[in-house]
């Protein structure tokens, strides 16, 4: 939603301010850290089951720098098209930043995500859309994520996780897909809390080793349910976290966990790019898969 600057408010009021949703003694302008890296980011893809086009949308607020930024990125054959775009960050319950915004029609199930056209006296960027989000299955709130590196809290985040189908139109330089929930699906995640962002900070003690570690994150939607699976290791194949859950669209059936994740991925050489990757559940109610 856009912020009505019309309304007078004093200090650091805003528009929330005046919503029971407060943590502290704090209006909502101001986090209840005083952390640089702390964050409230939302993420969308958006992706035609015939592998035509794919969509990747971003809105973050970062109240610490104040600073809101957004982006949406379409990927169509050989044509990558960006918009970006940020600005201050002064209400938090602003959730637009120039041509992009979000919007949130029922909490946890329906949102809407667009890119407005530019009208003649701007610059044109060729990509606009306006896209409804319905959640296939309820909104699964992930394990916490917590990660200290030299004795500091480098990660401290949450994060809700939801596959869903996707309705309405994206245009590029004229070229128009119309997308039905049949054809168009997609993942979407909120996440929060502090992680690093923006501008590097003076390295200190970590310029004696990069942080090394292995991160997979892998939503799967099928007809009737969904798979959670994410595992996070340290170098030396320690977890940190490790989920797999199986999440019916049916809201009465309880999510069930697939035990133990195993991945098997092929990487090339001197990247970290992977090129391949086979991910198992064992110990999964029923058998292994």
């Amino acid at each position: 939603m856009r912020s009505d600057d019309s309304v007078p408010a004093h200090g650091s009021l805003s528009s929330f301010d005046d919503y029971p949703v407060h943590q502290g003694a704090e209006t909502i302008r101001h986090a209840l850290t005083s952390d640089r890296n702390f964050y409230d980011r939302y993420y969308f893809n958006c992706h035609s089951n015939d592998g035509e086009a794919f969509l990747i949308f971003g809105l973050g607020q970062y109240p610490n720098l104040a600073v809101t930024d957004a982006f949406g990125v379409l990927v169509t054959g050989s044509t990558h098209r960006v918009v970006r775009a940020s600005k201050e960050l002064v209400d938090r319950m602003d959730t637009s930043v120039g041509p992009l915004s979000v919007e949130v029609v029922k909490p946890l199930q329906e949102l809407i995500i667009r890119c407005e056209p530019r009208d003649e006296t701007e610059a044109a960027h060729g990509l606009s859309f306006e896209l409804h989000w319905r959640g296939s299955v309820p909104a699964y709130e992930e394990p916490r994520q917590f990660q200290r590196i030299h004795g500091r809290p480098l990660f401290d985040t949450m994060r809700l996780a939801q596959t869903g189908r996707w309705e309405g139109w994206i245009d590029l330089d004229g070229r128009r897909f119309e997308v039905t929930p049949e054809q168009w699906w997609g993942t979407r995640d909120r996440s929060w809390g502090v992680r690093p962002v923006g501008d590097p900070e003076p390295p200190g003690i970590q310029t004696d080793g990069a942080m090394q570690g292995f991160w997979n994150y892998a939503p799967m939607q099928f007809e009737d349910h969904s798979i959670l699976y994410m595992v996070n290791e340290h170098e030396d194949g320690e977890r940190v976290i490790e989920e797999a859950v199986r999440i019916h669209n049916d809201p009465d059936r309880a999510p069930e966990s697939l035990g133990r994740p195993e991945h098997a991925a092929v990487v090339t050489p001197g990247t970290r790019r992977i090129e391949s990757s086979v991910l198992s559940f064992p110990d999964a109610p029923g058998g292994s898969f």
